[in-house]
């Protein structure tokens, strides 16, 4: 029986902070885990569909909350001429 292969993966290297590398030492974060964690949740916030999950759409809909509430505040503000 033959050994299954998997996917080919590319081996690259990444320049970081002092500070990161020795967090991610310090909390037993692999770097390759990190920077494909990293790479989905921007895909995810870009809407790559297949990368985006409840969480993310938890935080976007959070997100336009906020900027509803605050542009709510600026033009009861400006209504009452407080702007």
């Amino acid at each position: 029986m033959g050994r299954h292969l998997g996917n080919p993966m590319i081996t690259t290297s990444v320049r970081i902070s002092p500070e990161f590398h020795q967090l991610c030492i310090q909390h037993h974060i692999m770097f390759s885990e990190a920077i494909r964690r990293g790479i989905s949740l921007i895909l995810a916030e870009r809407g790559v569909g297949e990368y985006d999950n409840d969480l993310n759409i938890t935080r976007l809909v959070a997100d336009y909350k906020l900027k509803a509430a605050q542009y709510a505040q600026k033009a009861a503000d400006i209504e009452n001429g407080t702007e």
